[in-house]
Order: C-alpha cells, then structure tokens, then sequence
C-alpha cells in the first residue's frame, strides 16, 4: 500500500480512510456490532485494488460524537456522504487538508450493517453497487441460529463489555432499530429491485441463517450470489479468495450511469 492510513471527521463522525492520487471509485464500508476497532487489512485490500476507501463510525460509537442510535442512523450516514461529495478531508495527524475526487460509490454491509446499507443506498440512491456480507435483511424478523448473535442479549453484553466504545442507555436495541422505517425490506426493496447487489453468505452460516438471503435473492432482480464456506466473519482473506468474482461483478455492472 503506497498511502497511509489516515483518520479525520466529518460533523461528529470520525472516520478511517485511505486515497488515491487520482480521480477513483469509493468504497464505503459500514461497520458490524459490535465492530472490531482496526480495519486496516479490509483498507488496505480495496484501496491497492485501486479504490478510495472510507470506513465511518456510528453516532455513538468509537470516537464518533453523540449516543447510539438515539437519531435515525441513516440519517446520520447520509450527512457522512454529504459531506464525503465535497471531495476534502483534513487529516487528522498534521491538521492538511487534502482534495479527491470520487467517481462511483460502492456500499459494503456485513451482518447488522446490511440492512443499514440497504436503508442508506435507496434513501439517497447514490451508490452504484452494493456487496453484503452474511447478511441480516430485516431486524422484525430476524431469529438467530446462535445465542451470541441474539441482538437484545448482544447489546446488553455490549453495553457491559464495550461500555467506552458503544454509548447508550436503551435495554432492546430490537426495539430502537423497528423505530427506522428505512431498514425494512418494505421501504427498500422496492426501490432497489433492479440495483446491482453482490451477495457472500456461508450456506452454513450459525450466526445469521441463509434461509433469509435464498428468500431475498429470489425477490431482487439483479443480484449475484457469491457462496464461500468461510463462515461468518467478514475478513480480507474472504475477499482475496473470492476478488476476482467480485472485480467481475462490479465491472459486469459498471454500465450504470454516473452519480
């Protein structure tokens, strides 16, 4: 990787990201809960594969301003983008500012951040491609295969566990997320039906059932599925084992008009 790491803030959302020295494609990837605090190999992989790279933190989480979803997370996430079309970030390590230019913009979602990429992309259709990893697709019906992924039970180990990472006061997150109509299949699939979305799911997935995604994958009408028996996690190796599937579906899709 020839540039640095580098982190910044746009408003009161912190965020990591890497450049590129010319006009680029953007990856915007959204975090899973709780997410890891280091997303360096992820980073590095799409931006030496010639992307900028962004990855921001949730109101509420990490070194982002404010409490956990005590606003409308897709909201906050579309003042992120508002702010990331400006083309300039100011970094934080020596206070410069740096230009770039962003042509299209690919969504990535892993888990609980599918559904929040999915609200985003069709509130603001604003993203050409959107890729999911093991996904959730609706917080109202989904039912765990594994206790560790059971979201009330997760977010009350979270608030013990991560209590300076994750702040916030409610006891049912499943009760805050039914509180966003955009996460509901019912405000999204309609209005990307017809967009290019990449699937990844392990068929024997044991912490988010891949019963839900064959269901969707019948409903969306321009969907690739990628299935890998890498398990759950989202990780560099699964996207290295599996780059040249996506680099075909991103470019298969690329006829899309600009922004």
């Amino acid at each position: 990787m020839k540039g640095h790491i580098e982190r910044a803030y746009f408003g009161g959302t912190f965020f990591e990201y890497a450049l590129q020295n010319r006009t680029a494609d953007a990856v915007i990837i959204l975090p899973d809960f709780p997410s890891r605090n280091k997303y360096d190999n992820l980073i590095k992989l799409f931006h030496d594969r010639g992307y900028h790279v962004f990855v921001p933190r949730y109101k509420g989480s990490y070194q982002s301003n404010g409490k956990f979803l005590s606003k409308n997370i897709v909201d906050d996430l579309i003042d992120f983008i508002d702010d990331l079309e400006k083309g300039q970030v100011k970094n934080l390590w020596d206070l410069k500012k740096r230009d770039f230019k962003v042509n299209r913009k690919l969504l990535v979602g892993c888990s609980f951040s599918a559904p929040i990429a999915l609200g985003l992309a069709a509130k603001t259709q604003k993203f050409s491609h959107i890729i999911l990893m093991s996904p959730i697709w609706d917080f109202s019906t989904y039912k765990p295969e594994a206790e560790e992924k059971d979201l009330k039970k997760l977010s009350e180990f979270v608030q013990r566990a991560y209590k300076n990472c994750y702040r916030y006061s409610f006891k049912d997150i499943m009760k805050k997320l039914k509180k966003f109509k955009e996460l509901s299949p019912e405000f999204y699939l309609p209005i990307l039906l017809k967009k290019p979305i990449l699937v990844m799911h392990d068929p024997n997935d044991k912490v988010v059932s891949f019963k839900y995604t064959k269901e969707k994958l019948g409903e969306l009408q321009n969907a690739t599925y990628i299935e890998h028996l890498l398990g759950h996690k989202f990780t560099d190796s699964l996207i290295s084992s599996h780059w040249q599937m996506i680099d075909k579906f991103i470019k298969i899709n690329y006829f899309e008009k600009k922004d």
